[in-house]
């Protein structure tokens, strides 16, 4: 196992494991990924093969400073268990430190259980925030 940073050849096989997560066809803005210093995409791969992902952003609060965010953190169904989603995000955690980020959030659907039982083993607490969306 290895875990790795996001590449161009990548583009294709991260866009057919973001089917583990959204019904929705997806078409990655594979060079912002690549190029943008606010984002950090890292890539989990078996013997040559994307078997998950995870990205962290980072924005800037005027109180807060510079936060993370989790998106997308996803492995295959037939590599889950094996606390690979865990060394993951790890990794990511380990990305926010070395970039002096005083805190990360994530959101994740109150169905995905043993996602939320990862994130809380990590440290995250669950809040209630108001969270609130606009699709634009």
């Amino acid at each position: 196992m290895q875990i790795r940073k996001i590449q161009k050849e990548d583009k294709k096989e991260v866009e057919s494991l973001f089917a583990q997560l959204t019904e929705k066809q997806v078409d990655l803005d594979i060079d912002f990924l690549i190029s943008s210093d606010n984002c950090h995409c890292l890539i989990l791969e078996d013997n040559k093969k994307i078997i998950g992902t995870a990205t962290l952003g980072v924005y800037v609060s005027p109180i807060k400073g510079e936060t993370g965010v989790v998106e997308d953190v996803v492995v295959y169904e037939n590599y889950r268990g094996q606390g690979l989603g865990r060394k993951i995000m790890q990794e990511l955690i380990k990305v926010a430190k070395e970039k002096n980020i005083q805190q990360i959030t994530l959101t994740s659907n109150p169905k995905r259980i043993p996602a939320r039982k990862l994130y809380e083993s990590l440290g995250f607490k669950l809040r209630d925030t108001g969270f609130f969306v606009i699709n634009l």
